[in-house]
């Protein structure tokens, strides 16, 4: 059933602590840690048979969102300490959204913006892992934040593909937000102005050297969607001549725009929000380069003036680009 999905091998060290703060004993855990150690990949038919047998020793009617709670930067390798250094909350999620699969590499993942906030989703395409597994890692997630900001930020929107459990409450009551069942895809949705929430170890010399560990990392991976990774290319590509459009994209990738668009919706793709996403995080890494004046990235996004770039600039980060990349570059 999870043939070929994996997590990264650290993650078994915030199962190791649940099970220890317990006192509970699970040989197959301690063989497991002993194998894979903090840097190998486990796959996911093991990660799912060691939760259920947690579950088997603990009585806890919310599992996964218990365990969630344990999760510390050490277990998430490399990409831990790079969203530790990040400037806020903001760039941490982007840096997240690139190299989540360095640590959950499992279904499909996208970034989603627009009026309402910044939703993380998960889609359904290799399956669905289980109620355990996608609440475990939907929790630790919600609870890095915390260990990023040292504040009480809560998610807006949470929804899960798996059936309503019978203790809806206990839900509700650990994200402090709305929380549905039986959705087409998992998500997590962010407030807006939790983007420029500030984080409490940022450290630029340090985010740069784990950007490129990741990155060397994330090369070796095999590729999750060769669709998707041509399809961000060839946007990348034609922003040089302007405004990419749907027809002129699927014409650079020798599709009708009909097949491109079908191809989109079959992996629940929208294309304006692949773009927007595209620009977003080429914004960033064009700001890092002190060759380039904010006239520059404004062309090379695609837009026609500076001033299309600032608002747009300023919707997904909440300030100015020039001053986003004064505090980047002090």
């Amino acid at each position: 059933m999870f043939k070929g999905l994996f997590l990264t091998g650290s993650m078994l060290g915030m199962l190791g602590d649940f099970v220890q703060e317990k006192g509970v004993k699970i040989p197959e855990l301690d063989e497991a840690i002993a194998q894979y150690g903090q840097q190998a990949r486990i796959p996911l038919h093991l990660w799912a048979d060691l939760l259920e047998r947690i579950s088997i020793a603990v009585n806890d009617t919310a599992l996964g969102l218990a365990i969630g709670k344990r999760i510390a930067p050490r277990h998430v390798g490399v990409l831990g300490y790079l969203v530790l250094s990040c400037q806020n909350l903001g760039e941490a999620l982007n840096r997240f959204a690139r190299y989540q699969r360095l640590v959950y590499d499992v279904n499909p993942f996208s970034v989603h913006i627009d009026e309402r906030g910044m939703e993380l989703r998960w889609g359904v395409e290799y399956g669905k892992p289980g109620a355990l597994i996608d609440e475990t890692s939907i929790a630790a997630l919600f609870s890095f934040l915390h260990i990023l900001t040292s504040q009480p930020l809560h998610p807006s929107y949470v929804c899960f593909v798996n059936p309503t459990p019978k203790n809806l409450q206990v839900y509700l009551d650990y994200f402090h937000c709305p929380v549905d069942f039986e959705k087409a895809f998992t998500c997590v949705r962010f407030p807006l102005e939790y983007l420029s929430v500030p984080l409490l170890h940022s450290d630029q010399t340090l985010l740069d050297l784990l950007s490129q560990q990741a990155e060397a990392l994330l090369a070796v991976l095999p590729k999750s969607d060769v669709f998707e990774e041509k399809l961000k290319n060839m946007i990348v590509q034609s922003l040089h001549q302007g405004e990419p459009t749907l027809p002129v994209v699927a014409g650079h990738l020798a599709l009708s725009s009909r097949t491109l668009q079908r191809r989109l919706q079959e992996r629940g793709l929208v294309f304006q929000e692949i773009l927007e996403n595209t620009r977003r995080e080429l914004a960033i890494r064009y700001l890092q380069d002190k060759t380039l004046s904010l006239t520059d990235i404004a062309l090379l996004l695609g837009y026609s003036e500076q001033s299309a770039f600032n608002r747009a600039f300023k919707r997904w980060y909440h300030e100015p680009p020039k001053s986003y990349r004064m505090a980047l570059l002090k």
